[in-house]
Order: C-alpha cells, then structure tokens, then sequence
C-alpha cells in the first residue's frame, strides 16, 4: 500500500532508516535524522531580534470597550441603539491616516442582561503596522424610578402597612409596558 501511495519508497527512511548509505542518526547532532538538519528550521533565530529584512507581525490592539446605557423598558420591549464612532483608518496608499466617523447599530433583545457584551470587530484604529482593536459595548442599565434589577427579576419596592401584610390587602402593581396589575 505504502509503496503504490508513495511511489515506492518508504516515507520513514526519510527520518529513522539509512539515508544514501549513512547509518542510522548521528549520535552528536541529534537533529541529523530530520532533512536540512533541524525539520527544515535552519534560518530560525531562537530569542533574537528580526533582521531588518523580515517584517514585523501586526498584532490587534487589545479590546475598546464602551458602556451602552439602556432603561429597563428597553430591555424589556427591545430596541435598536444607534453609536456614532470615530476612529482612524488607513489610506489606500497604505502609509497615511484619515479620520473617519461611523454609525454602528446594536440590535438590543428582550431581556439581555447587565454586561452582555456586543462585539464589533476590528472596528478600532487602523494604522500600518497594527490589526485594529475590537469595539465593544457592555449593556448597562439606567437607574429606575420604580423598579430595580436583579438578574433576570424586575423588583416593585411596595411599601404595605403591617396591618396589611397581616390582614391582607390588594397593591396595584405597575408594569414596564404601563399597564396595572392589582396584587
């Protein structure tokens, strides 16, 4: 099978049989037994600089991120959350920078909790010798009037007499879509 695939050579010679008469691996250059010495590694630079011929790897700047402030009647309809952004890009000649301004759109869905993350992505700076950072808005929720957070839970503070908590009453309770509920 292998010499049908391989055109009739064994492809571990290569590594661990003779190679052209030699015997076996060189005890002292333990690297002998790969082709051109070390696996075809030969011009790697183990903790030195880059020579002025290799260009330097763009990395992606770290995370910009953003609140996104949103009331809880937002969070509990859903809505649409228009970011006007400036950031910098790159000219088609490569080398220099115009400034530019953006409207990014965050489609904001029923119920998404505090600190969801909406990513957009390499929508930072962009200059010549550097991937640009991600955008990132963190839903934060606008104080209310009414009605606190947590979790998941909307929490209506109603304040009751003890002589209602005992006896029992009706509070009428409001909503986030503006309706009444008597509870």
């Amino acid at each position: 099978m292998f010499a049908e695939f391989f055109g009739g050579r064994n492809p571990f010679d290569t590594f661990f049989g003779q190679r052209n008469g030699e015997e076996g691996m060189d005890i002292d250059d333990p690297f002998s037994g790969f082709p051109m010495g070390m696996g075809g590694f030969t011009n790697v630079n183990f903790g030195r600089s880059r020579s002025a011929q290799e260009p330097a790897r763009k990395k992606q700047d770290p995370p910009v991120t953003h609140d996104l402030r949103v009331s809880l009647e937002e969070i509990y309809s859903g809505c649409t959350k228009k970011m006007k952004i400036s950031h910098k890009r790159l000219n088609p000649d490569g080398k220099s920078i115009r400034n530019e301004d953006k409207i990014l759109t965050i489609e904001v869905k029923k119920g998404w909790k505090e600190g969801t993350k909406i990513t957009f992505p390499k929508e930072g700076d962009q200059t010549s010798n550097n991937i640009p950072a991600d955008i990132v808005f963190v839903l934060k929720d606008k104080p209310h009037n009414i009605f606190k957070r947590d979790g998941s839970d909307v929490i209506y503070p109603a304040r009751i007499s003890l002589r209602e908590a005992l006896c029992g009453c009706t509070v009428n309770v409001p909503t986030l879509d503006g309706r009444t509920i008597p509870v």
